[in-house]
């Protein structure tokens, strides 16, 4: 057989088959947490299915492959096919085939994410300097000192950026429409998206549905459903921490006019999630809330646990799945060609 069968055909196997079944046992998980209590409850047990249902097969299968090509590691497929292992590249070239596949995905996912981003940004001016005013004396935002820049680019609001070291980028024109109450009540709201690491999160979460094309068919209302929640859960987070509500409400509002442009930001996208945070926020005005809900800076950490613990999986426990796979592949192109 040669060598390039199950370098393709097992790749579209894992894509086609082992993927969007997974996300199918996330569905049904998705379906049973959202008839429970209201949607900021269980923020990061419903991030997690949607990221580890094609994050996790993905890792394990890429670690199977490149376990099988090490040194002094029977690959039984090989043997049965090749009978040896001496010569024997399947696996190697199933797992580039497949992280190659991957990092094209991850590509994607980081231009989606990223968006538009503002090329001129600027640490002068009179808006930074009333931006670090509201900074420096308001005790909530502290961790944005340093962390925040403007731009002059017409219609550009708010954003955050940044993998690892998040930064907000706000608009000079559409701080200058907003009262300091408004500024430092919506730079709350980034506040929580910068303390959990939002932009990372976000492009996991779209490299997980873009890696799992049928699965993003069954997953894709759980995630609008999911950010949707992750935003109000921002909005809440940044009320618990000193944020006022109604000035919070009205820069979701001017946030959301037509030809406003954001990536990570207020997240007023969509009417019926922006009339839900709003009245949500009015009932805030009149009852503030108590925090009710873990931090969501937690779900990362779990999802790096569990994509940790799927790596090392097949080096503990062997790679029988890959196996059937590898032979499977071969013998369907067989069947296909006899």
């Amino acid at each position: 057989m040669t060598e390039a069968v199950f370098p393709v055909l097992g790749v579209a196997f894992v894509i086609l088959f082992v993927l969007p079944l997974s996300a199918l046992i996330a569905k049904a998980g998705l379906v049973f947490l959202e008839r429970g209590e209201g949607p900021l409850h269980g923020l990061n047990t419903k991030y997690l299915l949607l990221t580890c249902s094609s994050l996790v097969p993905l890792a394990w299968f890429l670690s199977a492959g490149l376990h099988q090509i090490e040194a002094g590691q029977s690959t039984l497929a090989c043997i049965f096919d090749h009978d040896t292992t001496a010569h024997c590249f399947e696996p190697g070239f199933f797992s580039l085939s497949l992280g190659s596949f991957v990092v094209a995905c991850l590509a994607a996912a980081a231009k989606h994410v990223r968006g538009e981003r503002p090329a001129a940004t600027f640490q002068t001016g009179p808006v930074f300097e009333r931006v670090n005013r509201l900074l420096s004396t308001r005790p909530a935002l502290g961790l944005l000192r340093g962390n925040v820049l403007v731009t002059k680019q017409p219609g550009f609001a708010l954003g955050t950026y940044g993998w690892l070291k998040p930064r907000i980028l706000i608009g000079a024109e559409f701080a200058e429409q907003l009262s300091d109450d408004m500024l430092a009540s919506a730079l709350g709201h980034e506040a929580e998206h910068v303390r959990s690491l939002d932009p990372l999160r976000y492009l996991l979460l779209e490299l997980a549905l873009l890696v799992n094309p049928v699965g993003r068919w069954l997953l894709k209302p759980h995630a609008k459903r999911w950010y949707a929640a992750r935003e109000a859960h921002c909005d809440r987070e940044a009320v618990v921490r000193g944020s006022l509500p109604l000035p919070l409400a009205d820069a979701i509002v001017r946030a959301s006019r037509p030809g406003v442009r954001e990536v990570v930001a207020i997240g007023a996208r969509d009417v019926a999630v922006v009339r839900f945070r709003i009245r949500m926020l009015i009932a805030f005005s009149e009852r503030r809330p108590a925090r009710c809900c873990r931090r969501g800076a937690s779900a990362i950490p779990a999802a790096v646990m569990v994509l940790f613990l799927a790596l090392a999986l097949p080096h503990q426990t062997g790679t029988a799945a890959l196996d059937a796979v590898h032979t499977g592949a071969e013998h369907a192109l067989f069947l296909l060609l006899r």
